[in-house]
């Protein structure tokens, strides 16, 4: 059943609560999810000294080179096994459900979803990605900024999720 929310004294500027997201409230959900996708490519992790010449890395580069020193007929499903590989796919269920199935409860239940595969510990590669946290820091290329923005873009989706009820 729908709710009604009450936008004043007048019962003509209320409107019925669909659950769906506002056409606003979509577009700030594609954009932080573009966001949060985008720190795949994006060469913010810094290495000092550089590795192979190049001081910065994407983590998409880290993940082809792994997947070069490994075997180079090794599958792009290496990528769910690389530190926040899990919480991208979440990223990608998040905006094929922005796209197709605009509701705020599911874009909220996704985004807690990832943001629970963003604790260091936990997650069902928790070890892995505490692993790469402290394997990455001793030759200086920590993940932390890309954690730290995959978080803030996460938690916009949530917020924007629980508290978009215009149309």
């Amino acid at each position: 059943m729908d709710t009604i929310i009450d936008r004043g004294p007048n019962p003509l500027t209320r409107q019925t609560d669909t659950g769906r997201l506002s056409r606003k409230g979509k577009q700030l959900v594609v954009i932080f999810i573009a966001i949060g996708l985008v720190t795949l490519f994006l060469p913010i992790i810094k290495y000092d000294p550089p590795v192979r010449g190049q001081q910065y890395w994407s983590l998409l580069d880290q993940t082809l080179q792994l997947q070069a020193s490994l075997h180079p007929q090794t599958p792009v499903v290496l990528l769910f096994y690389v530190p926040f590989g899990l919480v991208y796919l979440t990223l990608l269920v998040a905006l094929a459900a922005a796209l197709l199935l605009p509701f705020r409860k599911v874009m909220l239940w996704i985004s807690l979803v990832g943001l629970f595969l963003l604790s260091p510990f936990r997650g069902l590669f928790g070890v892995m990605r505490l692993a790469a946290f402290v394997e990455s820091a001793k030759k200086g290329g920590g993940l932390t900024p890309v954690w730290l923005i995959l978080a803030i873009a996460m938690l916009a989706v949530a917020i924007v999720a629980w508290t978009d009820t215009s149309d």
